[in-house]
This record gives structure tokens, sequence and C-alpha cells, in this order.
């Protein structure tokens, strides 16, 4: 666990540097660091369930009855690789949720934005109920979005409510929507997802900054 939240902090230290150029309009440096210690702290929790999964697949590995003694003319290497080394498979699945998810950062404090996109999206696609699942999906928003692929970050900001409802990243995912908006020139659009945010999120930061967004006429 320690190693993972070392690995973790690592990369949200490195990425104070370089997340400059993902503050929009109005954003605050300081809360998406923030952000990304909650990240840490969300996915070490998960690491220590996982554990807990892991030693009670270990127990009942450990625990299953023998099997029958093999024929002397059977050879030891017959055994099937998956039956031999379930270890490995239980290691694996214990560690590649920080791997994958670590990647992505790296990625997008390098600034190569389109393939965190893609490392964001693969964590979505093979951790669902991660969750850190609505994290990825909103960073690929942020990716999009320091790309000035303003069409395509509304859509991803979008998809946060829609996928992720209960997700922490709502109230900030419509935020950066309407500033999305705005950008395209959508003002009707953008009106009513402020409307909404505030309605919905009334106490949150986001709310409060969308307020002061003005869609042009």
């Amino acid at each position: 666990m320690r190693a993972i939240s070392i690995v973790l902090a690592g990369a949200v230290l490195a990425t104070v540097g370089g997340c400059s150029s993902l503050v929009g309009p109005g954003d605050d440096l300081s809360r998406r660091v923030d952000y990304l210690r909650q990240d840490i702290q969300d996915l070490t929790a998960q690491q220590k369930q996982l554990a807990k999964e892991v030693e009670a697949l270990r127990a009942q590995v450990g625990s299953a009855p023998p099997q029958a003694p093999a024929q002397a003319s059977a050879p030891a290497a017959a055994v099937p690789m998956e039956e031999a080394s379930p270890r490995v498979e239980i290691q694996n699945l214990a560690t590649d949720p920080a791997s994958l998810y670590k990647t992505a950062f790296d990625l997008m404090e390098a600034g190569k934005y389109t393939e965190a996109e893609r490392s964001f999206a693969d964590f979505i696609r093979r951790f669902p109920q991660s969750d850190l699942a609505d994290n990825a999906q909103y960073w690929i928003g942020e990716c999009l979005y320091s790309e000035k692929n303003y069409q395509d970050a509304e859509k991803a900001f979008e998809a946060v409510s829609e996928h992720f409802p209960f997700g922490n990243k709502v109230s900030d995912a419509m935020y950066k929507q309407a500033v999305c908006q705005i950008q395209l020139g959508l003002k009707p659009q953008a009106e009513a997802t402020i409307r909404k945010l505030t309605e919905n999120f009334p106490d949150s930061e986001a709310a409060a900054k969308a307020k002061s967004l003005h869609p042009a006429p």
C-alpha cells in the first residue's frame, strides 16, 4: 500500500509543475492539486480493499484439497500455466489500477494529451466500478480542453454527469461543460447548464464560479 501511495504522490507533486496548461477560465491551480491528492486517498482505499480480497483468495488457494496423485507417467510440466501461477494473477489484479492511473497522469503532465486521453479511457474501460472512474472521465475533458478541442471536451464533461451521476466530479464537470459551451458560442445551452449546476449543487465552488460566467449574446 505504501509503495502505491508514494508512487501516486510523486505523480501529484510533479503535476503541480505541469498543470498550469490545464487551467481554464477561473480555475484555481491549488484546488486541482487538492483533487489529485484526493485521488490518491481514494485509490489507496481501493488498494486496501483489494489487498483484503487478495488475502482471501490466497487463503482459498492454500486451503484447497490436494489433487489426486498424478500417474507416474505424467510429467510435472503437464500442469497448465494458469493453474500453476495463481499468485501472479492476483498480484497483477491488485497493482494494475494504480499503474494505469499513474500512467495517464504522467502523460497528461508531459503534455501528451491524446495519449493521456486514451490511458484514462482504458482505465474507465477496465475499472468502470472504480471510485476514480469519474475522475478519469473528468480529466479526459481537461485534456481535450487543453487542446482547445472544445466540442469534444464539452461532450467529455457531459459524460461525467451522465455516466457517474453520484461521483464527486459532477459539479466541476458541469462548470467546465458550460465554459466549453461559451467557447463554442452556445449561449442557450451554457445558460441551461449553469442553471442546472446552481440548482443541483448550490453550495459547491463550481456553482459559485459559474455565477460569474456571462455567455456572449
